[in-house]
């Protein structure tokens, strides 16, 4: 993988990168980036009727087939959802995997949610962040990995605060995002809240303020908003 380009999205449950960044990740697939999706829990605890052990068989597989179509990897930690804390247990864990796949971009969740996981994702990535690019951090004999650039997507659970700043023009990934979108069930509305709904139009919004049909948008840490001209 040396000298790739390698773009890991870290989600708190399965569909939340899919989502939020899927047509982003679908662009650096096409591209010729390594694109991987890290799931810390499958968000197994979020159906009505269905027990947490069938619904997380469901959004395995759910995962397991937008994955596909978007061209990215999967990768399914053993953490439970609505549980994620901010412990360097799992921070270490994500170290490791950040070591073994060397991003050279990870995009996860802004810290500013209504949803304790997102908040406590945003955080656990940081951490791992800094684990995996330490070298004094011992994480079963890997070798730290370099600066990697870090983005926050655009959730409808993350908008407080949330402030774009870099805009990725999906409108020629939009139709295949969306069947990656389709292969959650709560992709397809059978949910309570209409995800498609908000995401589409949303990316629609990001589309006109920068001139194009789509678009998705990430926010960066506010040390990271300077652009270096010789003139303007």
């Amino acid at each position: 993988m040396e000298g790739k380009q390698v773009l890991v999205a870290v989600g708190a449950h399965t569909a939340d990168m899919e989502f939020s960044a899927g047509a982003t990740l679908l662009k650096h697939r096409k591209a010729g980036w390594d694109v991987h999706i890290v799931h810390l829990t499958l968000g197994e605890k979020g159906h009505k009727t269905l027990s947490p052990l069938e619904y997380g068989l469901q959004k395995k597989r759910e995962a397991e087939e937008a994955a596909a179509i978007l061209g990215a990897v999967p990768h399914f930690l053993p953490f439970k959802d609505g549980e994620l804390t901010v412990r360097d247990e799992i921070a270490r864990h994500l170290a490791r995997l950040f070591r073994d796949l060397r991003p050279t971009v990870i995009i996860t969740h802004w810290k500013d949610s209504i949803h304790t996981d997102h908040t406590a994702c945003y955080h656990i990535t940081r951490r791992a962040r800094f684990f995996a690019t330490n070298p004094h951090f011992e994480l079963d004999q890997t070798l730290p990995i370099g600066y990697t650039r870090l983005f926050y997507a655009e959730n409808w659970e993350d908008h407080q605060n949330f402030l774009p700043y870099v805009y990725v023009d999906i409108t020629d990934v939009f139709d295949d995002w969306k069947k990656a979108f389709s292969c959650f069930a709560i992709g397809r509305g059978e949910g309570t809240f209409p995800y498609w709904d908000w995401y589409q139009s949303q990316t629609r919004i990001r589309g006109i303020e920068v001139g194009v049909s789509y678009a998705q948008a990430f926010a960066v840490d506010q040390e990271g908003m300077r652009l270096k001209k010789e003139l303007l």
